[in-house]
């Protein structure tokens, strides 16, 4: 038997969902945030990719052989635990310039509107590459 190990980052953007793992079109099972979780597979071709909501990892298919172990690291999409905090704190800067400084910081909603359309593109268009899926330094 082969075994695949799965780490998944603790982050803040995904901590209160479990994240579906499947192995050949299967569930072989859910991980938790922070967690670390083995799952056992025949010698042989296999594909696995992981899924949260309608959201998911790129598909991996790679040949294993026996007794041997796969490391795989599970996180979200690129820039996604610090864009949230980042415009937050853009936000904050405008509000205070504002109300309380009275300063014009209008050019301030156009970066927040960009901003936020990072992240809604890997819930829309990019879910497919909303989790990422890395092994041996090599992203999927």
């Amino acid at each position: 038997m082969h075994t695949i190990r799965i780490e998944r980052n603790s982050e803040w953007n995904n901590k209160a969902r479990t994240i579906g793992i499947y192995i050949d079109g299967e569930v072989a099972g859910t991980i938790d945030d922070g967690e670390t979780k083995e799952f056992m597979v025949a010698s042989g071709k296999h594909e696995i990719h992981a899924k949260i909501d309608w959201c998911r990892s790129p598909k991996i298919e790679w040949i294993v052989s026996e007794n041997e172990t796969t490391s795989l690291k599970l996180r979200g999409f690129k820039y996604g635990t610090w864009i949230f905090p980042a415009l937050l704190g853009i936000s904050l800067v405008y509000y205070l310039g504002k109300y309380a400084l009275n300063m014009n910081l209008s050019f301030l909603i156009w970066i927040l509107a960009i901003g936020f359309l990072y992240p809604l593109y890997f819930i829309t268009f990019g879910k497919n590459k909303y989790l990422r899926l890395t092994k041996n330094n090599k992203t999927y």
